[in-house]
């Protein structure tokens, strides 16, 4: 009698076999999960990077003349070539992709909306800036396009730091270069 018992007992002891299996099984579904999530997160990244990047490359090949206008044009010895200016660019454009995906990651433009119109701004008026000093050689107008441009940085930094504060740590090399260019800009008008 006293074995049947002990029989009786482990084999319901004997649930901790299907435990174990099936906390296996979470982990693997867990695993899946986070793959799933990862996935999301690098097209999301990819598309956000592409944007800003894809505005700055249509502005270039579409909208700037540089072989015309630019290279002839009156300017200090400091002021960049069109090149330099055109990788400078595309290196704020994947600064403010990233900066702008990571804002958004936490759910900075759901909360903040003002941010999105302020970087849809910013877009609008890179690709302006383009067109109009190095396409068409409007210097006041490109100039004005890049005082609005640098204000349109400064309130994305205000907003992105409200919420993400690498995000905003990003916004600020761009904030730089965009202030070098309005330099370049309003010394072209003056020359």
């Amino acid at each position: 009698m006293a074995s049947t018992e002990l029989k009786h007992r482990t084999t319901g002891d004997s649930p901790t076999v299907p435990a174990a299996a099936a906390a296996a099984d979470e982990v693997s579904a867990k695993r899946e999960k986070n793959k799933a999530i990862a996935k999301r997160g690098l097209k999301s990244l990819a598309v956000a990077v592409s944007i800003p990047i894809a505005v700055t490359l249509l502005s270039i090949l579409l909208l700037a003349r540089p072989k015309n206008y630019y290279p002839s044009a009156t300017k200090p010895f400091w002021v960049p070539s069109a090149r330099v200016v055109n990788w400078g660019s595309l290196a704020s454009s994947l600064l403010m992709g990233i900066s702008s995906w990571l804002f958004w990651a936490e759910g900075g433009f759901q909360a903040r909306p003002n941010a999105l119109y302020l970087y849809t701004l910013y877009l609008v008026l890179c690709m302006a800036w383009y067109g109009l000093v190095l396409g068409a050689g409007s210097r006041w107008l490109g100039s004005v396009a890049c005082l609005g441009k640098t204000a349109t940085l400064v309130g994305c930094d205000r907003l992105f730091r409200g919420v993400n504060a690498i995000a905003a740590d990003l916004v600020r090399p761009c904030l730089v270069w965009s202030v070098f260019l309005t330099i370049v800009s309003l010394t072209m008008v003056a020359v």
